[in-house]
C-alpha cells in the first residue's frame, strides 16, 4: 500500500504541472485573442451615448455595446419584476435601521426568530447567540470614535430582499472595555479595508441574515488584510494566535508549485 501511494506521488505532480501549463497555454491564447479583437474594435463605428449625469457624452465603440448588451444585466428591469412584496428603497430603509440600533441589538424585534448571522470565519450564529455575542462586546467603549463607513447600499436584482453595502471604517482605541481583548487602551488606530457586506429579509420586513467582514482588497488598509474583529485586532498589535486571524500567508506548497511553473515556461520558451 505505501508503494502504491509512493507511485502515486510523482503521477498527481505531474498531472499538476500539466495542467499549469495547460492553463497557461489558454490564458495566452486569450489574451492574444483579446488583444486581436480590441484591435479590430477600435476601428468599429463608434457610437454616441449620453451619460446618466446628462452633462458629458461619451463614446462606446459596437463592442462595447455588445458586451453590455450579452453581459451586464438590467437591474432595474429585474427588480421591476421581482415578486417580492418590499419595494427595493424601503428594504434599504429597513437595512439601514436594523444598522442605526447597534445591528439589530437594541431592538431585537428587528430580527426574525429564524435569523442568522454568518461572517468569513465566525458563524453561522442564530438570534440569540448572535444577540449576546455582539450585546457583550462593549465595542464603542474601547473605540469612541468608530465609523464603519457604510455606503453603496443597493438591492440585489438576483436576491430582491437582500441588500448589499459596503463598509470601510475606522477608530481609535482610546478608552477601555468590558472586553478583555480591549481591557486597556493601547492609542492605537486601525482602518479597515473596504468590506462587503448584506442583509436578508423576509416578506414581513424582518432580517433573516446578516453577513459583514468579506474583504474586498486586503492590500487596504493596516488591518493586514483581514476583515472584522481579527483585522481590529491585528491592527492593534494583538493578533489571535490561529491562522484565521493571521494575514494571508503564501503556502511552501504554493510557492514550490509557481517556481516549478515558471521553470517549465522558461524551458519552453528555449
Amino acid at each position: 500500500e505505501m508503494a502504491r501511494s509512493t507511485a502515486r506521488g510523482p503521477r498527481v505532480l505531474l498531472s499538476c504541472l500539466a495542467l499549469y501549463v495547460l492553463l497557461q497555454e489558454q490564458l495566452q491564447q486569450l489574451l492574444g485573442s483579446a488583444f486581436l479583437s480590441s484591435r479590430s474594435a477600435a476601428r468599429a463605428p463608434r457610437v454616441h451615448v449620453q451619460a446618466e449625469a446628462g452633462t458629458a457624452v461619451l463614446e462606446q465603440d459596437e463592442k462595447v455595446l455588445a458586451f453590455e448588451k450579452e453581459s451586464v444585466v438590467d437591474e432595474a428591469q429585474m427588480l421591476a419584476e421581482s415578486k417580492f412584496p418590499i419595494a427595493p428603497a424601503e428594504l434599504i430603509a429597513k437595512a439601514k435601521q436594523f444598522l442605526a440600533y447597534d445591528q439589530g441589538v437594541s431592538k431585537p424585534e428587528l430580527l426574525a426568530e429564524d435569523f442568522e448571522f454568518a461572517g468569513p470565519v465566525v458563524g453561522p450564529l442564530r438570534k440569540d447567540g448572535y444577540l449576546k455575542a455582539v450585546g457583550g462586546f462593549d465595542f464603542t467603549s474601547a473605540f469612541p470614535d468608530a465609523n464603519p463607513e457604510f455606503h453603496h447600499f443597493r438591492v440585489d436584482p438576483f436576491e430582491p430582499n437582500r441588500v448589499w453595502m459596503t463598509a470601510r471604517g475606522r477608530g481609535t482605541n482610546t478608552g477601555s472595555s468590558k472586553s478583555p481583548l480591549f481591557a486597556k487602551p493601547t492609542g492605537k488606530a486601525y482602518v479597515n479595508p473596504p468590506m462587503a457586506c448584506s442583509l436578508k429579509f423576509d416578506e414581513q420586513g424582518e432580517a433573516t441574515q446578516y453577513t459583514i467582514g468579506y474583504v474586498m482588497d486586503r492590500r487596504v488598509g493596516n488591518t493586514g488584510g483581514l476583515g472584522g474583529i481579527y483585522g481590529i485586532l491585528y491592527a492593534m498589535g494583538k493578533p489571535l494566535p490561529f491562522p484565521e486571524a493571521q494575514p494571508w500567508k503564501m503556502s511552501l506548497r504554493y510557492k514550490f508549485f509557481l517556481k516549478l511553473g515558471n521553470f517549465l515556461q522558461k524551458l519552453k520558451k528555449d
